[in-house]
């Protein structure tokens, strides 16, 4: 039996492969990022340490550039991010048609947050050990988020947001 559009192997899960080896080279240019520019740039002076909040700046500011890149591909021209198109899917709002900036907005917000607060649970984990409260609130929303946006009342994870197979070039 072979698996749906959703199961493994299907457009779903393909095109969610390819935006997160979009994400993965995001990630390894951060990664390379820092220890060259430690080489380039003059050393610093030995300052105190910053506050733990400039670790949550810092973690939310890696994760901004690629909300901003699921959102523009998936409520621009094509109505689909880069894996999606590869995918040969397209992202519709709940009426069919184009699923508008705001709802996708949102929906990635959403989608996004979870990954958001469990960056800022780490980098207090390693920042300020001490702080057990601000990495058990943001660590407990970063499970707690998903579940309670697919019950609210009315709305759905997606935001009454769905992915459909495109038609095939000149359909």
């Amino acid at each position: 039996m072979r698996p749906g559009p959703g199961g493994p192997g299907g457009a779903r899960w393909r095109a969610s492969l390819r935006d997160y080896a979009a994400i993965l080279c995001w990630l390894a240019l951060l990664t390379v990022a820092g220890p060259v520019l430690r080489t380039v740039l003059p050393p610093a002076p030995s300052p105190p340490p910053p506050p733990p909040v400039v670790a949550d700046v810092v973690a939310l500011l890696t994760v901004l550039p690629i909300r901003a890149f699921l959102t523009a591909g998936e409520a621009g021209r094509h109505a689909a991010g880069w894996g999606e198109r590869r995918a040969g899917l397209r992202v519709v709002g709940p009426d069919g048609g184009p699923p508008g900036f705001g709802r996708v907005a949102v929906r990635n917000a959403v989608e996004l947050l979870p990954w958001q607060f469990a960056h800022v649970a780490v980098a207090r984990a390693i920042l300020d050990p001490e702080d057990v409260g601000t990495m058990a609130v943001t660590y407990t929303l970063s499970l707690l988020i998903p579940r309670a946006a697919s019950s609210w009342p009315g709305a759905t994870p997606s935001t009454g947001r769905r992915t459909i197979a495109s038609p095939a070039p000149g359909s």
